[in-house]
Parts: C-alpha cells; structure tokens; sequence
C-alpha cells in the first residue's frame, strides 16, 4: 500500500473535524474523495500533508509513519500537494514557478525513477514552453491551474494529493485538467483527488471515498457507487 491513513482526528480549535478519518491508496491508482462543501475533505489532505497536525491517527507513506511531519519532509518523501487555489506565484515567469517546484539533493532519490524535469513537463504541458517567460497572473484559470500541477510534480512526487483541480473553469477546460490528470497518473504518479465534479472523478478513479459530516460515510468502487443510488443521495446531493 502506498498510503494508508488510519483514524486521523483533527481539530480547529475546539471544532472536531475529521473525526477517525481513514483512507488508503494503492501503488498506480486514482482515489476520489467526494463528498458536500465543508464536510472535511481539503482537511483531510492538509492533514495528510502536514499544514495541519492532526491530535490522533497515523499517516503511513511506503510503510513509514510520516504523521504529524511538516510539510516540506513530507513532500520530501514523495507526496506532492495541489491545493484548491492553486497558489502559483503571480509575478513570477511560468519557468520561474516551475523552479520552484525543483527539490534540491534529490538525485540519488530518483535515479532509478523517470524524472519529471523541463523537458517532460513541457511534452505534458505544451503550452508553458512557448510561455516560460509569462507571468503567471496572465494565465487563464485553467492555465494557473495546469501550472500548479506541473510545479509539484517538478518534485518528482510519487503521490500527487490535487484538490478541487477543475473549480471554476469553463466545461472545455475542465477536459483538459481531466485529461493531464489521467495522463500523469499513467505516468506513474498515483493520485488523491477531491473534485467537485462527480463525472469527472467517476471518469478518473478506480476507487471512491465519500465524507459525512467530519467522517468517512462510504468507500468503494466506482460500480459500487453506481449500484448504489442511496448512497449517491445520502452523501453527495444537495
């Protein structure tokens, strides 16, 4: 198992947020985690990454308890994280961001492993190599967002934590996220994903999370969700 979180309970404040949380992903897959706005799923992966420290439970990357690290050891491990906005640095050039994106001393980590560098960013992301020198903050919202990806996986992630990757862009947009997602994960880069939008995720992944309020309501496959229109209702309709 590439990641196994178990029973994580996290707390803003006095706010009982996820409450025995667990979710696991296997080597090579595409995991969504569904669920209404507010019931805990950008804390659950802000917990796993380490921007928040959860008082209880265990994050286990490739068999190593990495619970409570801070991020930067975290992403250091091989865990890349795309928040929801995106957080591209606007007045920096698109090669720029990408730098940023670079873990230094990483070489003898990923000798043995294909390396995503300039090169193969630019055949993933045609459009950034004949706009290196743009700023970011003149990019399209769905150009911000293919920048945000490229820069973590500039970290040579094995797992790419991506949260809400298609809000707000226009329908032929969001193909095009749905695709470079798709296109990675064949890459060989295993994904956690939080989408809002249901065909999208059930077009993308092998297994599915939904969240209630704070915890885990259902996990399964995708046909098992579809044999399951309750379930659907329970936790995803509004």
């Amino acid at each position: 198992m590439l990641l196994e979180v178990n029973n994580l309970n996290t707390y803003y404040g006095e706010s009982h947020v996820l409450q025995d949380m667990s979710v696991a992903v296997e080597d090579g897959e595409i995991v969504a985690l569904l669920g209404r706005n507010g019931m805990g799923k950008t804390t659950t992966l802000k917990s796993i990454v380490g921007l928040v420290k959860p008082k209880s439970g265990t994050v286990i990357y490739q068999g190593k308890d990495v619970t409570g690290f801070p991020p930067y050891k975290v992403v250091r491990e091989g865990i890349g994280y795309v928040p929801e906005d995106r957080r591209i640095f606007p007045n920096l050039s698109v090669l720029e961001n990408l730098k940023m994106g670079v873990k230094h001393g990483e070489a003898a980590k990923t000798a043995t492993r294909n390396i995503w560098d300039f090169e193969r960013i630019f055949r993933h992301f045609p459009f950034m190599k004949a706009r290196t020198h743009q700023k970011g903050a003149l990019l399209s919202g769905g150009e911000q967002q293919m920048l945000a990806i490229g820069r973590t996986l500039m970290g040579n992630p094995d797992l790419l934590l991506v949260d809400e990757p298609t809000e707000g862009l226009a329908p032929v947009t969001v193909k095009e996220v749905r695709d470079i997602l798709e296109e990675i994960n064949k890459a060989g880069v295993s994904i956690l994903l939080v989408e809002h939008n249901l065909k999208v995720a059930m077009s993308l992944a092998n297994r599915v999370y939904l969240m209630g309020k704070a915890h885990l309501g259902f996990s399964g496959t995708i046909e098992e969700l579809e044999a399951q229109p309750d379930i659907r209702s329970k936790y995803l309709e509004v």
